[in-house]
């Protein structure tokens, strides 16, 4: 990916959860801005249950995807109760000193039999970019299991790959069986990837140049953080570093889990990893929350249960003199630790992408306030967000937020007549009460009527302690 910039542009949403139908566009995108090394932000707000958290998982079931993973069997979930199949798109703006593209990745997923999900059908177009606008949209590959010709299409683009080596055939074969038996996407899973990326030079360099990069992509620039990553934060029971280290020649990218509620032991690359980690966002934590850094506490070489060497440590914090284990720091403060080597990412680079549902969870709303609108001034990378706290919306420009409606058919969308200087959480909270927009964004509540249901309640409560 050396000297190529990925970003997402645009995701569509077909019978994900409670969304029928829903698409977002990132405000670059919006702005036609191609080639931006500028920071892309976009936070999602909305009522409870009006389908923002969806854009984050199908997000995270795009990842899996794209990144040649399983699916895990309880995303079954993720599909709507009344449909039988549905569909995520994700645009993709792939820009390099050659040419810029605009690449999109579909797939469709179904309900097996067995009440599990599974992959239908998958696509990848293109369309390039000549100066002006994009040209029409070119299908480069569509595949579904259930193809009784070609394995993939369009036929010209398959025949072309299989007819100098028939071994390539057969491997395209094992491909599908292994996708379908592992429940794997076909394009972007191992042995299809190998079999697209090691056809001759001459032959598929459209597809095999778009695989390799939003692989890549996937793998080590985009970060999805739902609720489950951040969930034992609350439970004061783990840390889940977030994280992406240059190491020489290679990168490091995922999750460092490290016990909070006690010391625990974890390997000598572990730890490497974890004093890198801390000693990159120490300044940066110092800035957001004066005087409050973080630190490793090391009780000393232990064995680990496999046998092999390792240290026995606690996190901590440290305000000057006084250090404390970091588990009795407040839940917003380990949210903010949690992410923040990825946000350093975001702010530096424009390929980096965080995708995080409900970013404000435990953040005091000025501190959250003012990370907006530092991110929003110098950062180069993508950020995608979930939030209740309308702290952003008087923060950050109008096209950065969209709001989702009560709507299953037409799920999120800008807020109508809202100048560049306009108090965005104004308008949001009239709308609410007086409505003026495209689709309501509020289902009404009846104050009375839940009055009315917590004195039925009650009567219940109380008959039932009397007896």
């Amino acid at each position: 990916m050396n000297g190529t910039t990925v970003r997402i542009s645009e995701i569509e949403l077909y019978g994900i959860k409670n969304t029928r139908y829903g698409k977002i566009d990132m405000p670059s995108f919006l702005d036609k801005k191609y080639h931006s090394q500028e920071a892309d932000i976009l936070g999602i707000y909305g009522q409870n249950g009006s389908g923002k958290t969806a854009v984050i998982e199908a997000m995270e079931l795009m990842q899996f995807l794209m990144t040649g993973k399983s699916l895990p069997d309880d995303t079954v979930h993720y599909l709507s109760e009344d449909t039988k199949s549905s569909q995520i798109i994700v645009k993709f703006s792939v820009d390099s000193s050659e040419t810029t593209v605009l690449a999109e990745y579909g797939v469709t997923l179904k309900r097996s039999s067995e009440r599990k999900l599974e992959i239908a059908r998958e696509t990848l177009s293109s369309s390039l970019y000549n100066g002006t606008k994009f040209n029409s949209k070119k299908t480069l590959l569509d595949y579904s299991p259930s193809n009784e010709g070609p394995i993939f299409t369009p036929k010209y683009r398959f025949e072309e790959l299989v007819k100098h080596n028939d071994e390539t055939f057969i491997n395209l074969r094992v491909a599908r069986k292994l996708s379908q038996k592992n429940n794997q996407s076909f394009l972007f899973g191992s042995e299809g990837r190998h079999v697209f990326l090691s056809v001759p030079e001459n032959t598929a360099l459209d597809y095999s140049r778009l695989i390799k990069t939003l692989y890549e992509y996937s793998s080590y620039n985009l970060f999805v953080i739902s609720n489950a990553h951040s969930g034992a934060i609350g439970k004061d029971f783990v840390l889940p570093f977030a994280f992406r280290l240059n190491l020489g020649q290679t990168v490091a990218k995922g999750d460092l889990y490290v016990q909070l509620d006690e010391p625990t032991i974890i390997g000598k690359e572990s730890f490497s990893l974890l004093e890198q980690i801390i000693t990159e966002m120490n300044s940066v934590l110092s800035a957001m929350i004066p005087g409050l850094t973080i630190g490793i506490h090391n009780f000393g070489e232990q064995l680990k249960e496999n046998g092999s060497s390792g240290y026995k440590i606690q996190l901590v914090s440290k305000r000057g003199e006084i250090i404390i284990p970091l588990q009795y720091e407040s839940e917003g403060i380990i949210k903010i630790i949690s992410v923040l080597n990825v946000l350093m990412c975001v702010y530096n680079h424009p390929s980096m992408c965080l995708v995080i549902d409900e970013l404000d969870s435990g953040i005091y709303e000025y501190l959250l306030g003012e990370l907006l609108l530092v991110l929003e001034k110098g950062a180069k990378g993508q950020l995608l967000f979930t939030s209740h706290n309308l702290r952003a919306l008087e923060m950050l420009h109008k096209r950065s937020i969209v709001f989702s409606t009560t709507n299953p058919d037409n799920r999120y969308l800008h807020l109508k007549n809202a100048k560049s200087k306009s108090n965005l959480r104004d308008i949001y909270l009239r709308s609410i009460t007086l409505g003026g927009q495209k689709e309501p964004i509020y289902e009404e509540t009846d104050r009375v009527e839940i009055g009315r249901a917590f004195r039925r309640a009650g009567k219940a409560v109380i008959d039932d302690l009397q007896n």
